[in-house]
């Protein structure tokens, strides 16, 4: 969790520890901390947290693997090939274009390349604090 974040998991958004601490999103238990993007979320985890946190546990665990995967990938490394574009790429696009891009600007240039030749419109900015951003430094037309 060196990076400071940590999945919500009754919802399963990913959550910066230290913003959900600031906000009082978080659950301090022995093992560790909990953070949450909702008060409802952190309400629905303290009534029965044993139901939840084996997702975390499994999210921690696939972060670890990941890491490990990904050190290995770097230090062999021969090409810049994509990661597979699948159902869930194109849905993450959809739903908030530049936090895919933060994570995989590759395939944001390659979903943007096949919306430009099919002559769709553009991706809504998504759902993010950065599209949000985005859209209010926008002048008004």
């Amino acid at each position: 969790m060196s990076d400071g974040r940590i999945i919500d998991p009754v919802c399963d958004m990913i959550v910066n520890i230290d913003e959900a601490r600031d906000a009082g999103l978080t659950l301090e238990y022995p093992d560790r901390e909990y953070a949450f993007c909702a008060p409802g979320c952190q309400t629905k985890f303290a009534k029965d947290p044993k139901a939840f946190i084996p997702k975390v546990e499994a999210w921690l665990a696939r972060r670890g693997d990941e890491a490990h995967a990904s050190a290995a990938a770097h230090a062999h490394a021969t090409n810049d090939a994509l990661p597979q574009i699948d159902a869930g790429i194109r849905a993450w696009y959809e739903s908030c274009r530049c936090c895919l891009s933060d994570a995989y600007p590759k395939v944001v240039e390659k979903l943007d390349a096949e919306r430009d030749a099919a002559m769709t419109p553009a991706a809504d900015a998504g759902i993010c604090e950065t599209a949000e951003a985005h859209a209010e430094s926008k002048p008004s037309t």
